[in-house]
């Protein structure tokens, strides 16, 4: 499935080539979860401490969908 990634402050340099501003979008496979988004950009999950998934606070465990 496809999920846009929205990145502030440090993660903002793991976000893939061809990103606009601090948007990317990723294909990840459809059980993923905020930290398999995470470590598909490549980033250290200590980076990942404000994580907000459709608006609300989430965990790293929490599951992504599409979009």
């Amino acid at each position: 499935m496809n999920v846009t990634v929205i990145c502030f402050g440090a993660m903002r340099e793991h976000l893939p080539e061809g990103a606009r501003d601090n948007r990317a979008e990723l294909e990840v496979r459809d059980d993923a979860t905020v930290g398999d988004v995470v470590d598909a950009l490549g980033a250290p999950r200590a980076l990942a401490f404000a994580v907000l998934l459709d608006g609300a606070q989430a965990s790293l465990d929490a599951r992504v969908s599409e979009g």
